[in-house]
C-alpha cells in the first residue's frame, strides 16, 4: 500500500504541473487589460501602462511570466553584457550590479510557488498565502457541513430505497433525487433565502457571521444558524447522487448467495441490511468521492457567491473577473492538489470497504 500511494504521487507530478500550465495559459489569454482593471483609467497612457505593467511583471512573454512564477526570478536577474541592466537572459554570465558598485544586488521579489511563496495579490497588495489561509476556514466550514450533510443522509436513503424496492418510499426518494439532482445550486439557494430568509424570517439572508469589535467571527455554535441555507443548496446535489448509487448498489448485493444465506440463518433484517449488505454496497461511494472533494471546491463558487460566504469560491471568483492572477492561481493550485488527494482517497478506501481488494 505504502509503495502504490507513492507511485500514484509521483505519478501525479506531471498532472499537477500540466494543470497549472494550463490555467496560467487560460489567465494569460484572456482578454482585456489588467492593468486598466486594477487602476480604472481605460485611457491610460501607453508609457504610464507599460510602466505598470513592468511593475506588475506582466509584460514579459508567456513563458517567461511562467517560469517566474512557478521558480522566482533569480534567474532574470543577471547582467550578460556588463552594462548594469538585467537583460534576462537565460545564459547568465554576470550577477546584475544596478548601481555600479561592483557588488551584485540581491534578487527582488523571489517569489515562486516551488519555494512555497505564490506572490501578492495584484488587487489587495496582500502575500497570496495569507488571503488563501483568510478564507480557508469558511471554505472548509460549508464543505465539511455539505459532505457530511449528504453522507449521512443519502446513504441511508439509498440503503432504504433498495430494501423497500417498489414501495412508497421507494418511489418518492427516487423522484425527489430526479429533481434535487437537476435542480441548479444557485437557484435551490435563492429559493431557500427567499422562504426560510424573506418570507418566514428563519434565517440570515446572507453571510457567515456578524463579526465582533475585532472583526473576527464567533463560534461555530453561536452561528450554526448561518449554516442551514448554503449547507442544504450545496448537499441536495450530492444527497441526490448518493441515493441513487447506492440503491443501486445495494439491489445488486442484496441478490447474493451470502445474504440469502444470512437471511436463512435467522439474522434480524436491520442486521442483513446495514451490516452485511451495505459495507459491500459502499463502494460506489469510495468512487464518488474523489470527483465530489473537486466538485465541492468548484460548487463553492456558486453558493459562496449567492449568499457572500467569505470562502476561496467567492474569493476565486472575484479574483477571475479583476484578473488577480497571483490569487487564481493560488487556488488553483490549492484545488488540484485536492483533486488529486480525492482520487488517491478514493483508491485507498477501495481497500478498507471491500476486504477482497488489495493493491500490489
Amino acid at each position: 500500500m505504502i509503495k502504490y500511494i507513492i507511485r500514484r504521487l509521483v505519478q501525479s507530478i506531471p498532472t499537477f504541473f500540466g494543470i497549472t500550465l494550463l490555467t496560467y495559459l487560460l489567465l494569460w489569454m484572456a482578454p482585456g487589460s489588467v492593468v486598466e482593471r486594477l487602476y480604472l483609467a481605460p485611457n491610460i497612457k501607453a508609457e504610464t501602462r507599460a510602466r505598470l505593467a513592468a511593475q506588475l511583471g506582466i509584460d514579459d512573454p508567456f513563458h517567461i511570466q511562467y517560469l517566474r512564477w512557478l521558480a522566482g526570478d533569480d534567474w532574470l536577474r543577471w547582467d550578460s553584457d556588463g552594462d548594469g541592466i538585467a537583460d534576462g537572459s537565460f545564459t547568465p554570465l554576470v550577477p546584475l550590479d544596478e548601481d555600479g558598485d561592483g557588488i551584485p544586488e540581491p534578487p527582488g521579489d523571489n517569489y515562486g510557488i516551488l519555494r512555497g511563496d505564490f506572490g501578492r495579490s495584484f488587487v489587495k497588495k496582500q502575500p497570496v498565502m495569507d488571503i488563501f489561509l483568510a478564507n480557508l476556514p469558511a471554505t472548509l466550514e460549508l464543505g465539511i457541513a455539505a459532505l457530511v450533510t449528504s453522507l449521512v443522509i443519502g446513504i441511508p436513503v439509498g440503503v432504504l430505497s433498495a430494501v423497500t424496492r417498489g414501495r412508497a418510499f421507494d418511489n418518492v426518494s427516487r423522484v425527489m433525487a430526479v429533481i434535487f439532482d437537476a435542480i441548479p445550486s444557485f437557484w435551490l439557494c435563492y429559493i431557500l433565502i427567499y422562504v426560510f430568509g424573506v418570507i418566514l424570517d428563519l434565517v440570515p439572508i446572507g453571510g457567515r457571521c456578524v463579526p465582533n469589535l475585532y472583526g473576527v467571527c464567533p463560534p461555530l455554535f453561536e452561528r450554526l444558524i448561518y449554516l442551514p441555507v448554503p449547507t442544504i443548496a450545496f448537499a441536495a446535489g450530492f444527497v441526490a447522487l448518493f441515493s441513487r448509487y447506492l440503491r443501486t448498489s445495494t439491489l445488486e448485493v442484496l441478490s447474493q448467495d451470502y445474504i440469502r444465506t444470512a437471511r436463512a440463518k435467522g439474522l434480524a433484517p436491520q442486521v442483513v441490511n446495514f451490516r452485511h449488505a451495505m459495507r459491500n454496497a459502499m463502494i460506489p461511494v469510495a468512487t464518488l468521492l474523489g470527483p465530489i472533494i473537486t466538485n465541492i471546491w468548484a460548487g463553492a463558487i456558486v453558493i459562496e457567491s449567492v449568499v457572500a460566504w467569505p470562502g476561496l469560491g467567492r474569493i476565486a471568483y472575484t479574483s477571475a473577473i479583476q484578473q488577480d492572477y497571483p490569487v487564481v492561481m493560488g487556488i488553483v493550485i490549492f484545488a488540484s492538489l485536492g483533486t488529486i488527494l480525492g482520487f488517491l482517497l478514493s483508491d485507498i478506501l477501495y481497500v478498507l470497504i471491500d476486504p477482497r481488494i488489495r493493491i500490489d
